[in-house]
């Protein structure tokens, strides 16, 4: 037994020293030659770059600004690409064009020229009389440079120089400038080259029943930003365009797409595949093609359950997906607390939730080649059948929600570039509570499909203190995760409890409305399509005060409104009240004012101004014409008739006088 095992022991040991060659897939490069294309000049004059995709501009142009004469030759600024594509390039001319400024000034005579450096070749182009003044204003100066054809190596680089030899300005005045712009969103700073760019690798397609999985590399200096800034990319089997979104995955620096052609037929056959890219607008298609051998099988269901990655799938496609947050919250008292709870809904789409759905059909996984956001989370009761089945199960999804409690905080920061604390307003330790839901969006499976997070929190607020709700919540990442973002929110009080002074700081396209009714406060606060880097903060005063609740404030306001009128027309009750009348349009100018959730300072202003002019109206109006005044009613002594008995009133105080009877006509002699 003994001499068996050594000889099986043997047998291993020679078998593992037999050199095996390593099984791989066939790739084969079916594209790219040199062509002409823009490089757009970004970055300082110091370190400047050069980039084919106007997404590499930046929001505030880049500037140089020369103020004095030139009499020597002075650097103004430096582009360059490294390392440069490997490649070859044809003799051509290059056109270099950078905006300038003449400010103080009637022209600026310069002598300037442009250094192309390819690898060790340099080539030099200069001003001449054509283009040599520059006349004051703003303007392009244009610069030719023959280059003539080289190859590139892949260790070369490829620089662009400006240069200034002599700058003489014409009639300057106080503070003359000459300032050069380049690198800012709008800027046409550019040099038009003709070198190549990219290269595009198909590789061997994989099957499953009747679908074929297709891969192109796309390999270029400009790394995800070639893959998703190009005006088109794509590829077609037969001369058949393959439609639906590509799965994106890493191929070491470059970015691997992945179609999804479903065959007609099974068996084995031949098809052509052709891929092709236009790096801009206006530029040739680059493209190239190969045949493959493949073979289908019919399993009755009609293809396979969709391409899966061994690796895990890149979060961004170099451009970013679109992010789309709607949020409820509402305000209340709970006993004797202020309460904020929040509902807050992500809907994710593109390569982001790809990555998402791939990494709940892989959590627990021991792979050390995983990234943070998706190794901290523990198998739990996800089982080895659960795992990578192509599927989301429910067990998944649930350890998911559940480690998302202690976890949010990594994995949203980390691997979904959203800062969870500043969205959700708060540390999540000073949370009451909070929870996580995913919803699927109807698939299960591991396929670029939406899907959507939902975060349900609860906090207690302290009172009458400013807080910020809500603040920028993206974090900007060099290759974007997030290509914009859709917000909605929606904020509701209760009756004795409200938002006061609640407003947005800093980005200035975000639309906030107030309103306040007496059983509650509503804010709708609304933006779409805002930038990643786009900052702004939701401010407000929580509050139970009397002062500030709806419910009290629209007492208070009414009982001011009402009280003041009544005494105001009492005021008037023998005057005219016409211009009181006029001034009762104030009325609705208040409660308009309480509606639309202005302060409740200014609210009592208004109807505090309101009520005043009320009274100095009334006071000051003229009384009503054709009343007389009246007048005491004064008592005069009477007399009885002797004969008859009838009072009669001595109406004046004359003696003697003679008063008539009143009743029987006899003459009565009054005398004292």
């Amino acid at each position: 037994m003994r001499s068996a095992k050594s000889l099986l022991l043997c047998v291993i040991l020679l078998f593992s020293s037999i050199p095996f060659s390593t099984v791989g897939a066939e790739s084969v490069e079916i594209c790219c030659d040199s062509s002409q294309v823009d490089l757009y000049l970004i970055g300082p004059a110091a370190s400047g770059e050069m980039s084919p995709f106007e997404a590499s501009l930046s929001e505030e142009s880049e500037e140089y600004t020369i103020s004095d004469a030139i009499a020597q030759q002075q650097e103004i600024a430096s582009w360059e690409i490294s390392p440069a594509w490997t490649g070859t390039y044809p003799t051509s001319t290059w056109e270099f064009s950078i905006d300038y400024s003449v400010e103080n000034a009637g022209g600026v005579q310069i002598n300037a020229s442009v250094e192309v450096l390819i690898g060790g070749e340099s080539y030099v182009g200069s001003t001449d009389q054509s283009n040599s003044f520059l006349p004051s204003g703003e303007g392009t100066l244009r610069i030719n440079v023959n280059v003539e054809t080289g190859s590139i190596s892949s260790s070369s680089r490829i620089s662009v120089t400006l240069s200034a030899q002599t700058v003489v300005f014409s009639v300057p005045g106080t503070d003359a400038g000459l300032t050069f712009i380049w690198g800012g969103v709008g800027d046409e700073s550019s040099v038009n080259a003709d070198i190549p760019v990219v290269d595009l690798v198909l590789e061997e397609p994989v099957t499953e029943g009747m679908d074929v999985y297709l891969s192109m590399i796309v390999a270029s200096p400009f790394g995800q930003m070639t893959a998703a800034h190009a005006t088109s990319l794509g590829i077609s089997v037969n001369n058949g365009a393959v439609s639906g979104d590509p799965i994106v995955t890493s191929s070491g620096d470059y970015v691997r797409l992945t179609w999804t052609w479903t065959s007609t037929s099974s068996g084995e056959q031949e098809i052509t595949v052709t891929g092709s890219i236009q790096i801009q607008s206006g530029t040739p298609t680059l493209s190239g093609s190969t045949t493959f051998t493949i073979e289908t099988a019919d399993n009755g269901d009609g293809g396979g359950s969709g391409f899966y990655p061994t690796e895990e799938p890149l979060r961004s496609d170099g451009a970013g997906s679109k992010l789309i947050a709607s949020m409820d919250m509402n305000l209340d008292t709970t006993d004797g607390f202020l309460t904020l709870e929040r509902k807050i809904r992500l809907n994710i789409d593109g390569e982001m939730a790809y990555w998402m759905r791939w990494g709940m059909d892989n959590i627990g996984s021991d792979d050390a080649s995983l990234s943070q956001p998706l190794r901290i989370f523990k198998s739990g009761t996800v089982s080895d059948d659960d795992r990578r089945n192509r599927m989301i199960d429910d067990v998944e999804r649930n350890e998911f929600e559940s480690q998302m409690v202690n976890l949010a905080v990594t994995y949203m920061n980390d691997g979904m570039a959203i800062e969870l604390e500043e969205l959700i307003g708060n540390d999540v330790q000073d949370l009451e509570r909070i929870s996580f839901s995913v919803d699927l969006q109807g698939k299960k499976n591991v396929i670029p499909h939406p899907l959507s997070l939902t975060i349900t929190t609860l906090e207690i607020l302290e009172e009458n203190k400013e807080t910020v709700l809500l603040r920028n919540f993206i974090i900007v990442q060099p290759t974007p995760i997030w290509s914009s973002m859709d917000m909605s929110i929606s904020i509701d009080t209760g009756l004795m409890s409200s938002l006061t002074g609640a407003n947005i700081k800093g980005e200035d396209s975000i639309d906030v409305t107030h309103r306040r009714t007496p059983i509650g406060e509503t804010i709708e606060i609304s933006v779409n399509d805002l930038k990643p880097s786009a900052t702004f903060s939701f401010n407000a005063y929580p509050t139970s005060n009397y002062l500030n609740a709806p419910l009290s404030l629209y007492i208070i306001t009414l009982g001011i409104i009402i009280g003041g009128l009544l005494l105001s027309l009492n005021i008037t009750k023998n005057k005219r009240r016409g211009a009181l009348y006029i001034e009762l349009i104030l009325i609705p100018v208040v409660l308009l004012g309480l509606y639309l959730g202005y302060n409740p300072f200014t609210v009592g202003t208004i109807a505090g101004i309101t009520v005043t002019m009320w009274f100095i109206t009334a006071i000051a109006s003229p009384k009503k014409k054709g009343i007389a005044v009246e007048t005491q009613t004064q008592i005069y002594p009477t007399i009885e008739c002797p004969a008859c008995g009838t009072p009669n009133s001595i109406t004046t105080e004359e003696r003697p006088f003679r008063l008539p009877c009143q009743g029987c006509g006899r003459v009565l002699k009054i005398v004292e």
